[in-house]
């Protein structure tokens, strides 16, 4: 997998991570808002007690022994990941395109010529022909050729971490799985404690990021739109994958997922306009300050836009210019979507279905409270020397220390534990949400650095690369249930006993009119104050391995909210966040006569687009 030369991780000792889950135990909120005071500093004028004099014996001088070590506790600053560089070259992507959780799932694959190459860590390539049907074994992997035929051949496959089936070169260079053809080389990997779950694997695909993007945008995008449209699109989608590849690559063994939790993804796509968009656009990505945009975007933002700061996530570092057009009624794209199918709408729910949606959210959020400061004492314990470390810095969290598997083919393999490898479903972690899938919600770090690019002799600005220090707070691993981003200002507690709702009161708007928090009144009386996308979000929830809801609220855009009876009514605008680019919008914008770089100039103000590589 490529990595960008301009990139530098800053690594720390693992001892800070204790510092940090410590520190968090104190109040999450912290890691939020910025750091503790500092420790108060002793008096150097205040009065000293003497001893009292006395005789004192002389003995001999005994063996001078060594002090213990000791550990001195001090405030962490939590640090996010900045925005990334610009790449000077494409980066390989590394996605997921199914998540297997039932005990012992069997994995079907097949290419048109009857021929794959299996392979793995110290394992040769061997040729096998397909159909070919594999399982996680106690010692490994079970491989069965010509699967479903009188021929079929099996072998037992001594091999701990993932196995990958790599396509055959020129025109069948595709690996069939689930219906769909997916341009491999796809990789197996075993989840080694998936809770309750034995064998459970999941299913990645390497893939050039030129290559993924066709995919995306059949799959984003109605095929009837405009090409200007399109080409904006593939713009958004580079850039957002190019943050994603950036963040994830030392967490977890996949960048993004193929579906509503990342970008939708349809794999192989013979449509030419995709093709088309893409090969126009290779290499450009939205720059702010030196560094990629992690372009956001929704289906129907209802005419007006979030700010990604104060709705989608809760790391600071997303208050930039381009993914806050909510913040000023100057900047708010008004009706510009209004021909879409839900920029209007009203949804009624069960009381007592939200209730219990929202009590299974705010129960695995603090679940993932504990398991993310649990995980940061564990990592700790790895190390603990007793050396005082820096009170403002928090260890990057790294494979080895995650349990991270790479392609086996580039290293040594090992089981992937359920934490480190904990996948981000629809309903918990938005990054996309386009006009063919439903919304979802979700976080990605951004820090604006260093000077403009400069104007190259296309007209699109070549890249200036900026260097990275990637170092992550606790806040930032992945927890159980493939929770990233951990609504620690919600009531999480009180939530978790909510039995019915008595009404629900928008008490807070952005610039542009658009909610931002919400106050829900309970049977108890009590009054429990959330985010409007965490609303959204918890009514919407998921988790892994579960079917998202079908009957899923809109937006977070609510006009009005009446409880009457056993049943919910919400009258509301969008479909999806609302931050960053709309797509119904983008495509209105086309059809009237603007270009790409018009739409993106509309949905990412203060943004250029560069040509990276």
């Amino acid at each position: 997998m490529a990595n960008f030369p301009s990139r530098i991780r800053q690594r720390l000792p693992l001892a800070d991570l204790a510092s940090a889950a410590v520190w968090a135990s104190l109040g999450a909120a912290l890691v939020i808002h910025g750091c503790a005071p500092d420790s108060v500093a002793k008096d150097p004028t205040a009065p000293r007690h003497a001893l009292p004099s006395a005789p004192v014996a002389v003995t001999p001088a005994a063996p001078a022994v060594p002090a213990a070590p000791v550990v001195v506790v001090a405030p962490v600053v939590p640090v996010f990941e900045q925005r990334p560089s610009v790449p000077s070259t494409e980066p390989d992507l590394r996605i997921r395109v199914a998540a297997l959780r039932s005990a012992s799932p069997l994995v079907r694959l097949t290419n048109p010529s009857g021929k794959l190459v299996m392979q793995g860590a110290g394992l040769a390539p061997r040729a096998v022909r397909t159909p070919v049907d594999v399982r996680q074994t106690a010692n490994g992997w079970r491989v069965v050729e010509l699967a479903g035929s009188k021929r079929a051949a099996s072998m037992e496959v001594a091999l701990a971490g993932p196995i990958e089936f790599h396509p055959p070169a020129g025109v069948h260079g595709v690996v069939a799985f689930d219906g769909t053809d997916w341009p491999g080389p796809l990789r197996l990997v075993p989840l080694a404690d998936e809770p309750g779950v034995p064998g459970a694997i999941d299913v990645v695909i390497d893939v050039p990021l030129e290559r993924y993007l066709p995919g995306v945008l059949a799959k984003e995008l109605l095929r009837s739109w405009d090409l200007e449209a399109f080409k904006a699109q593939a713009i958004a989608a580079r850039s957002f994958a190019i943050c994603e590849h950036a963040h994830w690559s030392s967490v977890r063994h996949y960048d993004l997922i193929a579906g509503e939790a990342s970008q939708a993804w349809v794999g192989v796509t013979k449509d030419p306009k995709p093709r088309e968009a893409v090969q126009a656009t290779r290499g450009m990505v939205l720059s702010f300050e030196g560094r990629v945009v992690p372009c956001y975007y929704s289906s129907t933002c209802g005419g007006t836009p979030a700010n990604a700061a104060e709705s989608l996530t809760h790391n600071p570092n997303h208050g930039i210019a381009p993914l806050a057009a909510g913040a000023t009624a100057a900047t708010a794209h008004r009706d510009c979507c209004a021909d879409a199918p839900r920029f209007r709408w009203q949804q009624s729910f069960a009381n007592a279905v939200i209730c219990e949606r929202i009590r299974r959210w705010a129960t695995d959020q603090r679940e993932a409270q504990a398991e993310r400061e649990a995980q940061v004492v564990r990592v700790a314990q790895v190390e603990r020397d007793g050396r005082m470390q820096p009170a403002c810095a928090v260890a990057p969290v790294d494979g080895a220390a995650l349990g991270k598997n790479a392609s086996p083919l580039k290293g040594a393999a090992t089981p992937i534990t359920a934490t480190a490898s904990a996948s981000v479903t629809a309903a918990q972690a938005l990054k996309v949400e386009s006009v063919t899938s439903e919304p979802s919600v979700g976080t990605r770090a951004s820090t604006p650095a260093s000077p403009s690019p400069a104007a190259s002799a296309t007209g699109v600005p070549a890249a200036v690369s900026v260097p990275v220090a990637t170092v992550r707070s606790a806040a930032q691993v992945p927890a159980r249930n493939g929770i990233v981003d951990i609504a620690d200002d919600a009531p999480l507690s009180e939530l978790t006993a909510l039995t019915a709702i008595r009404s629900i009161n928008i008490i807070a708007v952005n610039a542009a009119g658009r909610p931002t928090s919400l106050a829900i009144h309970d049977a108890a009386g009590h009054v429990l104050q959330l985010r409007a996308e965490d609303f959204r979000r918890a009514v919407n929830y998921a988790r892994e391995g579960e079917p998202t809801p079908k009957d899923r609220l809109n937006s977070s855009h609510l006009l009005q909210v009446t409880v009457k009876g056993t049943e919910i009514q919400f009258v509301g605008q969008g479909f999806g966040h609302g931050v960053g680019m709309c797509q119904y919008g983008a495509q209105s914008m086309a059809r009237s006569g603007a270009n790409a770089l018009l739409i993106l100039r509309t949905y990412y103000p203060g943004a250029a687009v560069v040509r990276a590589y």
